[in-house]
């Protein structure tokens, strides 16, 4: 490890198809090569006998977590093994996401055409039918999401990206600190980048593309989903009352909206899980104004946030 100035970094829990996907597309990287760290939530479905065996490589390094900590806390980890190994850039992406042959040399490619200033580089993420992925979507501004002729630009300027492929210098993450790993799941990423969005300029590159192999090609949907999946959306709207208001007047604002039109769709187009949907909106809300997570820097300093 540390041949390359480039560190892939990819949390995967269960999913052992996917990832091994993943991690082809990465090393199929043409004109551009990368290391990777992998962490695996405590995966039962013999992830762990694909890394000791098939990817048992000189440039992948395999952690496993033990136990499922959630994909915020998996990302941190990584993140944190990479900044540790004095890696200049880390590329971040779901287990679920095959890069193109080229999406990493488009990321460095863009690195050199804005002479080094950027905090963060996202890669535009399609679905399996060749459409936007919808829940990577970048957003321009708090209200505003990237359309579809924006992919057609060279570079776009945004607030925040998700996971699905993200580039990061990690001098920017010694500054800013880790994303958090208290978050769990969903909007760790939109968080960071409220972190990192202060400091420096976040672009979308629509040339360096990725596929994101979901299921469904929508965004998270408390009025669609299955009720075995209501924990995930405690997480979610408790996750973003705590980045959102620190956004001050304008995050509240979106926050209220939010809830409103939520709690509101639920309520006409829900018949049978009513009230435990409303119940996992209210709850992940109410928690959110008393959730008062840390971000951790390298050098294990605690960065504390005002709260409002």
């Amino acid at each position: 490890m540390g041949n390359n100035e480039v560190c892939a970094v990819v949390v995967t829990y269960n999913r052992k198809a996917l990832v091994e996907n993943c991690i082809n597309g990465i090393l199929a990287q043409r004109d551009a090569k990368c290391d990777i760290i992998v962490i695996d939530n405590g995966s039962t479905d013999g992830t762990e006998d694909l890394f000791r065996e098939k990817y048992d490589l000189d440039n992948i390094r395999y952690f496993n977590l033990g136990e499922n900590l959630g994909c915020a806390a998996g990302t941190s980890r990584g993140i944190k093994e990479a900044v540790l190994a004095n890696y200049k850039y880390i590329w971040v992406m779901d287990d679920d996401v095959i890069p193109n042959e080229d999406t990493l040399y488009e990321l460095l490619k863009a690195d050199e055409e804005l002479n080094g200033y950027w905090g963060i580089l996202s890669s535009a993420a399609y679905w399996t039918d060749g459409s936007i992925c919808e829940s990577n979507r970048q957003k321009k501004t708090l209200f505003k999401f990237m359309k579809d002729d924006d992919y057609n630009k060279r570079f776009v300027r945004v607030c925040m990206v998700s996971l699905a492929s993200m580039f990061i210098k990690a001098k920017v993450v010694k500054e800013v600190g880790l994303p958090l790993s208290e978050y769990f799941i969903y909007t760790e990423d939109y968080e960071f980048c409220s972190r990192v969005g202060k400091k420096y300029p976040i672009y979308v590159v629509p040339a360096s593309k990725v596929t994101h192999a979901m299921k469904i090609n929508r965004k998270a949907n408390l009025v669609k989903d299955t009720p075995d999946r209501l924990y995930r959306y405690k997480h979610l709207y408790r996750n973003d009352v705590h980045c959102y208001r620190k956004l001050g007047l304008k995050g509240h604002l979106y926050l209220a909206l939010k809830f409103v039109y939520t709690f509101t769709m639920v309520l006409l187009k829900e018949k049978e899980h009513k009230k435990e949907k409303l119940g996992a909106l209210i709850t992940g809300y109410s928690e959110g104004f008393k959730f008062k997570p840390s971000a951790e820097k390298i050098d294990s300093i605690i960065i504390d946030f005002p709260q409002t």
